[in-house]
């Protein structure tokens, strides 16, 4: 049986600054067919545009011979650089993502690099290359209605309040996701010993670290997805997983990965001897990931994703990320 699309989003947060009840993501009121990532909003060449200067191709990029050439960044493209690469390249053909969700994605991945990647800071590019990985997944994935339903009738939109900026009614589209154990645990198993995952208990488990990024990080984005295990495979999503210990084999599966992915330093690099990250013994979470596993337990009413959460510690966290990673890009820029 085909796989059909259950969600989708037709508006677009300028910035990715969240409106809150105007644009969110929206539940298809019946499932409809995956599309490729082409036509209106879809970049179809990066660069190339006639130009006289930098101006001319939007400030991303430089006017070489006439023709602009576009930062390689993993988010400028077009013609005159204006546009948004397209992110997840493994659905290009058959997606259910728009390019409105492309383009939320874009900015949603860009910090998700400043907070969990660079191996030499702390963080784990596989961490984030796995995140991103799970975002292209749910979002674009061409059988999305296999592992995804909606949490209420259609539309399926309730209201949360959101901890990072302290709003207490936000709009949400609620979203029930069910995750292969083993691709749960794996991701976890690449994340658990950067430093952001240490900031709540909430995210000392596989479901929860997951939920966390799901709830707490998506409320302000219209989101709220919750994750479970499920017993059946086939109803699941599931995906390859970058092991934090040795990532070697991404050389040869680089170009499958979301594009700002690639562009991560050691994933970006030709050599092997730097794909691995400082996690510690990188010690598997599950049991080898096997349902038959003891050392995570599924409960019906498992810790909340707000135990142990500061919300002014990992909100000045994020405030300070976003705040640095700004002015490094505007002095890289310079």
């Amino acid at each position: 049986m085909e796989g059909k699309c259950v969600m989708t989003q037709t508006c677009v947060n300028p910035d990715n600054i969240p409106d809150y009840d105007a644009c969110i993501p929206e539940a298809h009121k019946e499932p409809v067919d995956p599309q490729p990532m082409t036509g209106t909003g879809w970049p179809s060449v990066i660069g190339g545009g006639s130009c006289t200067n930098a101006t001319d191709c939007n400030d991303k990029g430089q006017c070489v011979n006439g023709g602009c050439v576009c930062r390689k960044d993993g988010m400028a493209a077009g013609p005159h650089c204006g546009e948004f690469a397209i992110q997840c390249p493994a659905y290009k053909e058959n997606a259910c993502c728009s390019w409105q969700q492309n383009q939320a994605m874009a900015e949603n991945f860009k910090l998700v690099a400043s907070v969990f990647a660079k191996n030499s800071a702390g963080g784990c590019d596989a961490c984030a290359a796995n995140l991103m990985n799970l975002w292209c997944g749910l979002v674009c994935s061409p059988e999305q209605d296999q592992f995804m339903e909606m949490a209420h009738a259609w539309p399926s939109t309730n209201y949360r309040p959101d901890p990072m900026t302290g709003k207490e009614k936000v709009k949400v589209l609620e979203i029930n996701v069910a995750l292969a154990k083993g691709f749960t645990c794996a991701v976890f198993d690449s994340c658990k010993n950067t430093a952001m995952a240490s900031m709540a208990a909430a995210m000392k488990s596989s479901l929860g670290f997951l939920n966390y990024q799901m709830q707490v990080g998506a409320v302000g984005h219209g989101e709220f997805i919750t994750m479970s295990f499920n017993a059946s495979k086939d109803k699941s999503f599931d995906h390859d997983v970058l092991k934090c210990s040795n990532y070697s084999e991404v050389i040869e599966t680089r170009e499958t990965l979301p594009t700002q992915a690639q562009m991560l330093e050691s994933i970006a690099s030709k050599s092997t001897d730097d794909k691995q990250c400082p996690c510690g013994a990188c010690r598997a979470t599950c049991d080898a990931h096997t349902s038959g596993g003891n050392h995570i337990h599924v409960v019906d009413d498992p810790i909340s994703v707000f135990s142990g959460f500061s919300t002014k510690l990992v909100a000045a966290a994020y405030g300070l990320l976003v705040i640095f990673v700004f002015f490094w890009n505007k002095w890289k820029n310079q």
